[in-house]
């Protein structure tokens, strides 16, 4: 099982309250953005132009908070919770579609489905990254998770939003990966896989098949999780 939406900031609050949980952002100084490092940016407070709120998707966490999160959650539910493999997210992501993103092939239409990089975020001044959409989803930046239709899973967000974690460590092809749908992993494995795009993505980077190598935190990079059933 996947998650509908991708974990809030709120519900990371209640992990970070609980465990005293410190992350890469808050020990190294900042959080990465896609114009450079973010000094004093972190989960709590990003830099975006207002404070974030608890039901927007928490971001500035590295895969080793997001890992972090999904042991606590499962020692807290008796439940396995872990970060979804490539192979698992992009299934659901195209939730049994064949076309370029699971609305279609038109770009345009993102923001009936997705929080990207738009006119909204363009007349902002926000940067892109890539070719901006014309079409407006009403947000300069981040908004709360849900806001969007889902997918014919009912999954929310799942392009745009935010870059999602996942389990695998990162290798620029597929060639040698997993065929039962498991994540690829190495020992002292220092970069993942990401997945998705986020609210600052242009048309290139939102798409079922787009992905990109990430090692520490972003402040457009978060997580949503899987639950073995």
């Amino acid at each position: 099982a996947l998650g509908r939406f991708e974990t809030t900031l709120g519900e990371y609050r209640r992990f970070v309250d609980a465990t005293g949980h410190r992350t890469l952002a808050e020990t190294v100084g900042g959080c990465m953005s896609g114009q450079g490092r973010r000094d004093g940016a972190s989960w709590r407070d990003p830099g975006y132009s207002r404070p974030p709120r608890d039901e927007q998707a928490v971001v500035c966490v590295a895969w080793q908070d997001a890992a972090a999160y999904v042991q606590w959650l499962s020692a807290q539910t008796g439940a396995r919770y872990r970060l979804p493999s490539e192979a698992e997210w992009e299934y659901a992501a195209r939730a049994g579609t064949t076309t370029s993103r699971f609305w279609g092939d038109d770009a345009e239409m993102a923001c009936r489905y997705a929080n990207v990089g738009d006119a909204a975020r363009g007349d902002g001044g926000g940067w892109i990254s890539g070719t901006p959409h014309a079409c407006n989803d009403g947000a300069r930046g981040p908004g709360a998770v849900g806001r969007h239709e889902a997918n014919p899973l009912g999954l929310h967000d799942m392009l745009g939003g935010v870059w999602e974690w996942t389990a695998d460590c990162w290798r620029e092809s597929y060639a040698g990966a997993p065929v039962d749908g498991s994540a690829a992993v190495a020992a002292g494995c220092t970069h993942h896989a990401r997945r998705g795009g986020n609210f600052a993505s242009g048309r290139e980077e939102v798409r079922s098949a787009s992905r990109r190598r990430g090692g520490l935190a972003g402040v457009a990079v978060g997580f949503r999780v899987a639950r073995d059933l």
